[in-house]
């Protein structure tokens, strides 16, 4: 039996929608699984829901950190609806010296990384950098001030207690 003409064009149609629609799904974006929470200065202790899960920056597993619960409705809500299934959290980072930043987060804020901006008042510093020049010349005055205490006790200015006790004053300096 050979197919009216009908027929192969409804089966033509369906073929094209299903390609269509398809292809519609191969471009839908992955599921955002983890963010990172960055602050300017870094170093800042990251709080979520009054739990401290790091130092920015900080890489944030959402499962673990923003698991999804039932939550009532909150200011930013748009639509029906009295009660959502979703990801809500409050986000605090704290850093000596800069007011704290604390704002609310829900899945729509959660599907990228988080940057923060502190501010920071005129007493903060930011934390020295090390260079190797500095570390050399800290080491090189404690082994100065070990040799002069060793001299002391070798022409027996100090005695023995006293020498140990300040090598071990010095030692903890490192």
């Amino acid at each position: 039996m050979i197919p009216n003409r009908r027929g192969v064009r409804e089966s033509a149609f369906l073929a094209l929608c299903c390609m269509a629609a398809l292809s519609g799904c191969a471009s839908l974006p992955e599921p955002v699984s983890s963010i990172t929470i960055n602050s300017d200065p870094p170093g800042a202790q990251v709080f979520v829901s009054g739990k401290n899960i790091g130092t920015t920056p900080v890489l944030v597993e959402l499962d673990k950190v923003f698991p999804r619960h039932w939550t009532g409705r909150i200011k930013s809500d748009v639509g029906p609806g009295f009660a959502f299934y979703r990801r809500l959290a409050t986000v605090t980072i704290k850093k000596t010296g800069c007011k704290p930043y604390t704002g609310q987060f829900t899945g729509k804020n959660l599907k990228q990384n988080i940057t923060v901006n502190l501010s920071c008042g005129p007493q903060y510093l930011p934390p020295p950098q090390a260079t190797p020049a500095a570390t050399e010349s800290r080491g090189t005055k404690i082994e100065q001030r070990l040799q002069e205490l060793l001299e002391l006790k070798n022409k027996g200015l100090i005695t023995d207690q006293e020498y140990h006790t300040q090598q071990q004053r010095i030692l903890n300096q490192l």
